[in-house]
């Protein structure tokens, strides 16, 4: 079962990807902000990263950055969600696997996870 961390501070769009996401056979552990984020066992790694672009305390850009730097998630796929940003200024900013504007489809979300991860 393939894990999904996800980073999203509005608590409907959470609930929905953990609901959604978990029927589909992923294992999906939210955050509803940096520092929760932040507070996670990193012990343990996802197989994929799903980051909004504005949080509460900061941003998914910064976030998105921060794990590429990381060695041992360097190569874990990032996609970022926006409902403000620019595609353009969220790759200036960090380099994600794929961004996808907010609102979106579900079941699009779903097969941008699954190109994505190569599933």
């Amino acid at each position: 079962m393939k894990k999904i961390y996800v980073v999203e501070d509005d608590q409907g769009i959470r609930e929905v990807l953990e609901v959604f996401l978990g029927l589909e056979n992923f294992e999906v552990q939210s955050f509803a902000s940096v520092s929760e984020f932040k507070k996670r066992d990193t012990a343990s790694h996802p197989d994929l990263y799903l980051f909004d672009v504005r949080l509460p305390d900061g941003s998914g850009t910064d976030l998105c950055q921060h794990v590429k730097s990381i060695r041992g998630s360097k190569s874990i796929p990032v996609i970022m969600m926006s409902a403000h940003a620019s595609v353009q200024d969220i790759s200036l900013r960090c380099s994600p696997d794929d961004i996808i504007p907010k609102p979106f489809d579900i079941v699009v979300l779903l097969e941008r996870i699954r190109a994505v991860l190569k599933t």
